[in-house]
């Protein structure tokens, strides 16, 4: 609050993970992380009431407006590793990530259940609750499976870095390549529902009685957990099955699948 930033010219801007950086000349950044409910409107004039905008900047040719934003701050350029720093490789970056340093990082701590570890921005920046819940179903593993007891995980490391860049440059999580907004994910928010594979009711967990917080839903059946001690293998061959619809099949990832 009461942060002037008039004169100043806009010079790049930068999504890290989560977090977003916008760059101006005098030396300054301004980070953001939209959580769940903020949003930027860029260019036009934005007509939500004064008190869901956080940050009105104008331009010569537009406006730039966060809208319900819940984290902002103004950074020196040269603290920006103050805030991201702590990161782990962005899926989402203009370079393909380390599939072997995120596989690396979620074994870092091999008692954490899978969903919990793809969701810790730590081991990789990006992956949010609907890759937590749908990676699993497609690889044939528990999100509760500790993720130091599986097989094969570069497989679904593989798996999750294809989908997401795909589905970032498309503009929609879509899990299943399927066209019907309606069918967009195998099993996300389908809690209560049957599995699409198997018919097998679905289990879940709220965020209130999860242990990672979060939502979560999973098929019994398709995705049991090992028994302690032994170890459960990506299915690769189901997870090729699952995405034959999705564009994700023809990148880089499914030659991680088959290593």
């Amino acid at each position: 609050v009461g942060v002037d930033l008039s004169g100043a010219m806009l010079v790049g801007a930068d999504a890290v993970g989560k977090h977003l950086l916008i760059r101006f000349d005098d030396g300054r950044t301004m980070h953001a992380h939209l959580l769940m409910s903020g949003s930027f409107l860029v260019g036009p004039t934005a007509t939500q009431p004064v008190w869901r905008r956080r940050l009105e900047l104008w331009f010569d040719n537009g406006r730039l407006t966060a809208i319900d934003v819940p984290l902002l701050a103004i950074v020196a350029g040269t603290a920006e590793a103050a805030v991201v720093g702590h990161l782990g490789p962005d899926l989402c970056g203009p370079a393909q990530p380390d599939l072997m340093l995120v596989t690396a990082n979620l074994r870092q701590s091999p008692d954490t259940p899978l969903a919990a570890a793809l969701l810790d921005q730590r081991n990789a920046a990006g992956w949010g609750n609907v890759y937590a819940v749908e990676l699993p179903f497609i690889t044939g593993v528990s999100p509760n499976q500790p993720v130091g007891s599986i097989g094969n995980l570069l497989s679904l490391v593989g798996v999750g870095v294809a989908l997401i860049r795909n589905n970032t440059s498309r503009g929609r999580r879509n899990t299943t390549g399927r066209r019907l907004q309606s069918a967009d994910h195998w099993v996300y928010g389908k809690s209560g529902g049957s599995c699409p594979l198997c018919g097998a009711r679905l289990a879940d967990w709220d965020a209130r009685t999860s242990p990672w917080d979060r939502v979560a839903v999973w098929c019994p059946v398709c995705q049991p957990s090992a028994e302690p001690g032994v170890t459960r293998d990506v299915d690769a061959v189901r997870a090729v099955r699952l995405l034959a619809l999705h564009p994700a099949r023809r990148e880089v990832a499914f030659g991680a699948v088959t290593t």
